[in-house]
């Protein structure tokens, strides 16, 4: 982490800090919060971020938010398992509240890629037993991860990460296989953890084809930001060493 964004990221603690002290309604506090714990795993602070988010979930035990940002700790201490079971208690409690799109995102997201990390492709198809774009994909994902290759593919997408995760699929069976370093390149770093499974598997795609792999030097060089995923830092030093070859 540069100076500058130090000092920016500080900027905007102080300011955060600045807000929390006068504020005395519960909902904005929460939020407030939230922000500063973000900040504080920015910079790296995790300890006290960790204070911090167990008194927010004391003080809210039925605040879903609370415990997806405990997950989000954990993940940015590399406990893993304890982050899905984080993830897990915030859809649950998303669940009670009756926000089922809200669990569902949860269940589509970060559950479904630690499941997915730790090699559980049944649990993912549990997880995306629901209805939606981005489910339907992923049905066929955790398909094809546990070997089974007769699911169909759905044809088209309109949301662009199930549009994208639709590209790398179909490229897994042989469509459009040429077309993913394009997507790669014009992907920015929002949701980087799928970014970096959509590069990652791509890569091993164009090997399989016997394909020039020094064109995804860009987009792995251009993962700048955290992709909190237990198979990240592994995979970064073996294309690192692909690179080198």
């Amino acid at each position: 982490m540069t100076v500058s964004s130090v000092g920016f990221l500080g900027r905007r603690l102080l300011s955060i800090r600045n807000r929390i002290g006068p504020e005395t309604d519960p909902s904005s506090l929460r939020k407030l919060r939230r922000k500063e714990i973000r900040i504080l795993m920015q910079m790296g602070n995790l300890s006290v971020a960790g204070d911090i988010c167990g008194k927010l979930v004391s003080d809210n035990p039925s605040w879903p938010p609370g415990y997806s940002i405990m997950a989000d700790l954990a993940c940015w201490s590399g406990k893993w398992d304890e982050a899905e079971k984080m993830f897990e208690k915030a859809a649950a409690e998303h669940e009670k509240a009756e926000n089922i799109k809200a669990a569902g995102r949860l269940r589509t997201g970060p559950i479904y890629r630690l499941s997915e990390a730790r090699g559980d492709y049944e649990k993912c198809i549990s997880l995306c037993s629901g209805e939606g774009e981005l489910a339907n994909v992923l049905k066929v994902r955790s398909g094809r991860l546990l070997g089974n290759n007769e699911l169909n593919l759905p044809e088209n997408a309109e949301g662009w990460l199930a549009k994208r995760l639709l590209a790398l699929e179909k490229a897994w069976s042989g469509i459009s296989q040429q077309n993913l370093l394009r997507e790669a390149v014009e992907w920015n770093n929002t949701e980087p953890e799928w970014r970096w499974r959509f590069i990652v598997e791509s890569r091993d795609i164009w090997k399989v084809k016997g394909l020039d792999l020094r064109k995804w030097n860009r987009p792995v060089k251009n993962t700048t930001c955290p992709v909190l995923d237990p198979r990240f830092h592994s995979e970064w030093r073996n294309l690192s060493n692909d690179r080198k070859e």
